[in-house]
């Protein structure tokens, strides 16, 4: 499996502005019987290539965190709520990549640049447009203060109506279910789409951060292929040597599969001389409504979506 990673790594896919879009996840996979996870799945996707970079395999127990893969300069990493770690943020630009992480509004401890406290409701508040951004200062949790502060963006979307309404059912109902009446603060945090991205204002303003982490779904359709055609989910191995050598062989049929699936657009009758295929829809984000993923295809041409939101240089911001 490293060296099918390793051949496609070669493999010449789009960027966007000399950047390298990932997507980061993790999926579960059980043994049979089991009531608990059994072996968890930490995957590294590039969106261009349409191809798995990375992979790192652990038992149940290992977290979801953005130390389990590795960066290079160039890379943009997407990552959900889970990711969003105050220790887990600054290695990714020490390694020369950014990321954009989404978060909640108790999932970081955030400042004001200077170190005063911030208040997030009131940002929100006065938050006019549909979107917008504020800088932060993210409490890193160490004993010893770095020398320099990590000061990102915060990057905020109001929702619908509808997509708000519709999350703050879901979080009335877990509460109800759990026998306990929901925080004020997530019904009213429900609201907005938080982002926080370590990648410059002056190239990047917010409409095009949260244009790039809608194709972070990417790799949501990637895990539901391996379980459905790889049968990735049907784990009958217990013995921990066995599941372990089940898994990799699954993960190779997979990749063999989605390099194989990466080729027919390029090939006859469809080749590259040929402008009449349609072009694929792309995956909704996880908060838009309405939205079927049965019309997607095995891969979705991400990098053609991605060079209108390449930022012209001989065009002022």
């Amino acid at each position: 499996m490293a060296a099918l990673i390793a051949e496609q790594a070669r493999v010449s896919g789009g960027r966007w502005a000399g950047y390298r879009l990932r997507a980061l996840d993790g999926t579960s996979i059980c043994e049979p019987g089991a009531d608990r996870i059994s072996w968890r799945l930490h995957v590294g996707y590039d969106l261009a290539a349409g191809q798995v970079d990375q992979v790192d395999l652990t038992d149940g127990r290992g977290a979801e965190n953005l130390q389990r893969l590795t960066y290079r300069p160039g890379d943009i990493v997407l990552g959900d709520r889970c990711y969003a770690r105050p220790r887990d943020l600054r290695p990714v630009m020490d390694a020369g990549a950014d990321f954009i992480v989404r978060t909640g509004w108790n999932s970081l401890r955030l400042l004001q640049p200077n170190g005063e406290p911030f208040d997030l409701f009131a940002a929100l508040a006065a938050q006019t447009e549909q979107e917008g951004e504020v800088q932060v200062r993210v409490h890193e949790g160490t004993k010893v203060p770095p020398s320099e502060p990590l000061v990102l963006r915060l990057v905020i979307r109001r929702k619908a109506p509808e997509q708000a309404e519709a999350e703050q059912k879901r979080l009335l109902k877990e509460a109800k279910k759990r026998g306990k009446r929901p925080d004020p603060r997530s019904l009213e945090a429900a609201k907005y789409i938080l982002l926080l991205t370590s990648l410059p204002a002056t190239t990047f303003p917010p409409a095009d951060i949260l244009a790039i982490y809608r194709f972070r779904w990417q790799i949501e359709l990637a895990f539901k292929r391996f379980k459905s055609l790889a049968g990735l989910d049907m784990l009958p191995a217990k013995k921990p040597e066995l599941a372990r050598a089940w898994i990799y062989a699954r993960l190779i049929v997979a990749i063999i599969a989605e390099q194989i699936a990466g080729q027919v657009p390029d090939s006859s009758p469809s080749g590259p001389g040929i402008t009449t295929r349609k072009p694929i829809a792309l995956a909704s984000h996880e908060d838009s409504l309405g939205h079927d993923l049965r019309c997607h295809s095995w891969i979705t041409p991400v990098a053609d979506r991605l060079r209108p939101l390449q930022p012209n240089p001989s065009s002022p911001r």
